[in-house]
């Protein structure tokens, strides 16, 4: 089974050096300090690649490792995060989690019972599973009450 992660997309618009100006990714959120200003977009579950797990580094910040126990790291390509393991000269584009997907199997629904139930059509509702486009939170409270769960599930 694979490992789901928090990844947290980040964005430094004010720094004192300018190379850590620009968007990157990282497994803890944003922290402002005296030096740097920014943001993060709250973090999103990624499933890890298989023989990849999520641990502590020596000095205690998190950190993904790979099979044979090298630290990765996390960069974005196209908006997207990629693990990069430089010791097998490997990367990975990550999935993220698809909530809405998930608790809809689990429920027995298929796609088109989902939307009927919402009164959406087929499409709005792909687009929400597959991450396309985000439902606001009125249908997402409308989305986990037919899926039988809360909107933190989906979240």
């Amino acid at each position: 089974m694979s490992e789901i992660v928090c990844i947290y997309k980040t964005e430094c618009y004010d720094a004192v050096d300018p190379d850590e100006v620009g968007e990157g990714c990282s497994l803890l959120p944003w922290k402002n300090g005296p030096n740097r200003r920014g943001k993060d977009d709250g973090g999103r579950d990624y499933i890890l690649p298989k023989d990849y797990t999520q641990g502590t580094d020596a000095a205690g910040a998190p950190a993904v490792f790979g099979g044979r126990g090298s630290a990765c790291g996390l960069i974005l390509h196209n908006g997207r995060p990629v693990l990069v393991d430089s010791e097998r000269r490997m990367a990975y584009l990550l999935e993220p989690v698809k909530k809405i997907a998930t608790y809809r199997h689990l429920s027995g629904l298929t796609l088109e019972q989902l939307a009927q139930k919402l009164g959406v059509n087929q499409k709005q509702a792909y687009e929400w599973e597959n991450l396309e486009k985000k439902p606001t939170r009125e249908q997402l409270e409308r989305i986990a009450s037919a899926l039988g769960c809360n909107v933190s599930d989906l979240q």
